[in-house]
């Protein structure tokens, strides 16, 4: 019996999570293990030189687990993030409420984006990166036990397209001649998941190969708009003019596809053409009125042009069409909080001035962190040529460490909104 309920059991997955933290503590450590060496404290440098092997091991046990039913946390800085600041560890999969998975430029890398994805939910929150091992496994299991309606577009692209296809092995081998032989949704599969994982040439042969076959396909041409999206990132910046005609062509084909055009609004506003985003939202809520994606997609669009009281009218909508709990919980809550920006002239000021707050100091804390590493490689490669370059480069990370500790402190502090009182006040 025991055998059987094991073989049952879904799969765990596993992922590391804030390796950044513990190399920042890494470095640290190891400047004031030479502060304490250069100042004659023999045994704190060497306790503090012990520590720095001891954050790159600690770094290893930090990690998010799923189970097919359940999101946790676990590691030192989790356990501490729970003990210290009450933070929430684990969150069941049917309460998650919100799913981002940005495309992050990399100008220096072979390749020339990657993946960041934000989990989160009813006090949850997780970041992973797409080069951590075991990235796609783990998204693509979640993203397929989770609402499509919680899932932007490069999630929807990971849930649909993350998993390996059938002849990924050997997919960048095959000439021309062998292509003809695969069928075209097998094409689109290996073409997308190419894209995905920065294979950008042989996708762009699967793509040629896909569209020849079905050029009026308006999910195709969807997809080939997102992967020349990504080709204007890694090659040159007028690729990006055949994404936006390849999503007015897929827009104009699938007029009667509320789905779909939910999606193509979406990958308009990653061209940020918001004006054909908003035709398409609209298009797509007039054939149906419970999509959750198409409404927050409008409430964004209001927020861009300063209209709080459309932002709050959409979020309501979004809300009463939806049949998912957490969803609608979250609408709510965005509803209420934008009423209460259009309502309140006060707390507008103050959000605005918390926002504000935050912007300068998450600006002011990545120029800490480079300065940091920056400072870090100058007394590792240049310190034993020169004496004082050692001596600077050790202050300049002291006073950079000290300066991303404060502001981290500082944007913990002001992250929360202001809370709403239980009624919003009436003109």
């Amino acid at each position: 019996m025991t055998d059987l309920n094991a073989q049952r059991r879904p799969p765990a997955y596993r992922i590391q999570t804030e390796q950044g933290r513990y190399y920042f503590a890494a470095g640290l450590t190891l400047m004031l293990s030479s502060v304490a060496f250069r100042t004659g404290h023999g045994v704190a440098g060497a306790a503090l030189l012990a520590a720095f092997p001891l954050a790159l091991v600690l770094a290893r046990f930090e990690v998010l687990s799923f189970d097919g039913a359940c999101l946790r946390r676990r590691g030192p800085y989790a356990w501490a993030q729970a003990n210290l600041l009450g933070a929430k560890t684990q969150l069941p999969i049917d309460q998650l409420e919100l799913t981002i998975t940005e495309a992050l430029y990399l100008p220096l890398s072979a390749k020339r984006y990657r993946f960041r994805t934000i989990l989160a939910g009813a006090g949850f929150e997780a970041v992973i990166f797409s080069n951590s091992a075991g990235y796609q496994s783990f998204v693509a299991a979640v993203f397929a036990v989770t609402d499509e309606s919680k899932l932007d577009f490069h999630s929807n692209a990971w849930r649909c397209y993350g998993a390996p296809p059938p002849l990924m092995s050997v997919a960048q081998a095959l000439d021309d001649d062998h292509l003809t032989q695969i069928t075209t949704p097998l094409l689109r599969r290996v073409a997308n998941h190419l894209t995905l994982i920065g294979r950008l040439d042989p996708a762009l042969r699967y793509f040629r190969q896909a569209y020849g076959r079905d050029r009026g396909n308006p999910h195709l041409l969807c997809e080939m708009g997102n992967f020349f999206r990504y080709f204007a990132l890694s090659d040159n910046p007028r690729w990006q003019l055949r994404a936006g005609a390849c999503l007015r062509l897929a827009a104009r084909l699938a007029r009667h596809e509320p789905r779909l055009l939910e999606r193509i609004g979406e990958a308009y506003c990653e061209l940020f053409d918001f004006a054909r985003a908003e035709r398409c939202f609209r298009r797509a809520i007039e054939i149906d009125r419970n999509l959750f994606r198409a409404y927050a997609g409008l409430a964004e669009i209001a927020f861009r042009d300063g209209q709080l009281a459309r932002v709050a009218h959409y979020y309501y909508a979004a809300a009463q069409g939806s049949d998912d709990p957490a969803l609608r919980h979250r609408a709510q809550r965005e509803a209420r909080y934008y009423e209460r920006l259009s309502q309140d002239d006060q707390y507008l000021e103050a959000e605005v001035r918390r926002m504000t707050f935050l912007h300068h100091v998450r600006q002011m804390r990545a120029v800490a962190g480079y300065a940091f590493f920056t400072a870090w490689l100058v007394v590792g490669l240049a310190g034993r040529l020169s004496p004082d370059l050692q001596d600077g480069g050790l202050a300049l990370m002291g006073s950079s460490g000290l300066a991303w500790l404060g502001l981290s402190v500082g944007l913990r502090w002001r992250r929360q909104r202001a809370k709403l009182p239980e009624t919003v006040p009436s003109e």
